[in-house]
């Protein structure tokens, strides 16, 4: 039997081919797991491009052995929560799947699974070892608008009774500092708690050692990933490759018993939020009982953490007044960052523009801006930091200020 290393590197050579009778032509290789390789590729009908999609190839070692026909049939939970009643808001934040099966290859026959393929985003693991390799550490309120923005995609998921069970970095992607959840491949609906769970270990929730897998196990993965962001620490990193056996078990669960919380105060480097380790060690607590039961319990507790997730709520609703009033408490509060800073700002000027203020709404949007500039708050999300020039030079076209436009126009990055 082929070893999956090998098989790899044969999936590799597929790169500029066509497979499936001319319905995928390859392009480059995204990424590899344990299963197969991820390649950009073109879906074609008769030769003309359909669209382009990132295709997960399995193995033909793994296909032929059955290791991936639960990962297919799953393929369908993530169409379950885009077809569910949540906003557009939410579902965003799910990657779209084409098409899923089995496909013939030069190496043999391989399952398949068509993505969306989401152009210029980096995953989540990708951005924390940026951070870290440069001993660096991402601000509080970066982690905690990621931690809002993913568990308000889980707690969807939830609502619609389905669980991911491979939560981690690479299955994470941000795209324009807006967070798109992947890989529902290892999924399971929420009344099936025994389903055979096949991630890594380095993962794996306490209670996954005795075979079950709730909604709170969603949450302990979730926290490991997030933990690991807001510290650089990776509790319980892979040793030595793949682990297999009933020792290799007993030894993983022995970690999780022997995991102790490490606040972010205690790291050097890190940006302290009191609210923030409180939350993570909750959500990273041994048991089911003690630990956040949902996705959307963690939500409301970074909600109530965090004023301005009330002010995106009163920008959403159209309640101007209170925007204004909310974005003050923020601006006014010595704790908030930098980021929560140029938000405020930017919830103002929107408010104000909002009530034909456009002088006010004008020195709002400049502020904010500024400290954008000066902090280097929005230097990740260069599309939100458009939007706020955008903002300005629009004012300026509308008040027939041109040369102000065209020249505040050039902060665009």
């Amino acid at each position: 039997m082929t070893d999956l290393r090998d098989a790899k590197v044969k999936l590799n050579d597929l790169v500029g081919q066509t497979i499936g009778d001319g319905k995928y032509r390859l392009g480059q290789v995204l990424g590899a797991g344990n299963f197969g390789t991820v390649f950009r590729a073109v879906q074609q009908l008769d030769e003309h491009r359909v669209r382009d999609v990132a295709l997960k190839v399995f193995s033909p070692e793994a296909s032929s052995r059955g290791n991936v026909e639960g990962m297919l049939a799953d393929c369908a939970l993530p169409a379950k929560v885009l077809a569910s009643s949540a906003p557009i808001t939410i579902k965003r934040h799910f990657a779209q799947i084409y098409d899923f099966g089995y496909i013939d290859t030069p190496v043999g026959r391989c399952a398949f699974v068509a993505m969306e393929l989401i152009r210029g985003a980096q995953t989540l693991e990708d951005v924390s070892k940026r951070y870290h390799n440069d001993d660096r550490f991402p601000r509080a309120e970066m982690v905690r608008d990621y931690m809002r923005q993913f568990f308000t995609a889980l707690a969807a998921a939830h609502g619609a009774e389905v669980l991911h069970r491979d939560i981690k970095g690479a299955n994470v992607m941000v795209d324009a500092g807006v967070l798109r959840i992947m890989d529902f491949g290892m999924g399971a609906y929420l009344s099936q708690p025994d389903a055979a769970l096949k991630t890594t270990m380095s993962i794996y929730a306490p209670e996954n050692f005795e075979g079950r897998y709730t909604a709170a196990s969603d949450v302990y993965q979730a926290g490991l990933m997030f933990y690991q962001f807001y510290t650089g620490i990776e509790p319980f990193a892979p040793r030595g490759g793949q682990l297999g056996g009933q020792t290799d078990m007993l030894e993983e669960r022995r970690r999780r018993t022997d995991f102790r919380y490490r606040l972010g105060k205690d790291i050097p480097g890190v940006h302290y939020s009191e609210a923030l380790d409180a939350i993570l060690a909750r959500c990273l607590a041994y048991t089911e009982m003690t630990r956040f039961g949902s996705a959307r319990a963690v939500l409301d507790a970074l909600e109530e953490a965090d004023p301005s997730a009330t002010l995106d709520q009163a920008l959403a609703s159209g309640e101007w007044g209170l925007a204004d009033q909310l974005a003050g408490q923020v601006l006014d509060n010595p704790e908030s960052g930098d980021e929560e800073r140029v938000a405020a700002l930017a919830a103002r000027a929107r408010a104000a523009a909002a009530t034909d203020q456009d002088a006010q709404a004008l020195e709002n949007y400049r502020q904010a801006v500024g400290m954008a500039e000066a902090s280097g708050a929005l230097f990740h999300r260069p599309s939100e930091f458009n939007a706020l020039v955008d903002a300005v030079v629009l004012i300026y076209t509308k008040r027939g200020q041109g040369g102000m436009a065209r020249l505040f126009a050039k902060k665009r990055k």
